[in-house]
């Protein structure tokens, strides 16, 4: 089994670049939330997760999660059997990252329900 090592962090000396480039190139793509979500939830397979989504091609799958990978939020774990055995799965700063994106929506909950009540506030006579 072999993991894959290089992260956007070798690359970046300043890990305040490092964090605006990770925003900027990788979570800015429509399925790599997605993928982080599915992958947290154990689907880890690249047949599996294409699988989940129709609209999800193998070629946008594995560009996500290279950039995953490449950001150190993913890594690759190739099994030597035949046929080749591959799965993804989260680092220990990809578990962080998720628990932060844990927090972000708990976030919008609360700004929904807010929002609802700022609404229903207008609708009041007053």
């Amino acid at each position: 089994m072999e993991s894959s090592v290089k992260t956007a962090l070798d690359t970046f000396s300043n890990p305040t670049i490092h964090l605006i480039a990770l925003f900027e190139n990788c979570l800015g793509y429509k399925w790599t939330i997605y993928l982080l979500t599915q992958i947290r939830q154990g689907i880890n397979r690249p047949s599996s997760l294409v699988k989940t989504k129709k609209e999800l091609t193998a070629k946008v799958l594995i560009q996500c999660l290279t950039r995953l990978i490449q950001f150190g939020i993913v890594e690759k774990l190739t099994y030597p059997e035949l046929p080749p055995h591959v799965e993804y799965r989260l680092t220990p700063f990809g578990q962080e990252f998720a628990e932060i994106l844990d927090q972000i929506e708990f976030l919008q909950q609360q700004f929904k329900m807010n929002g609802d009540r700022a609404i229903e506030n207008l609708k009041l006579p007053h």
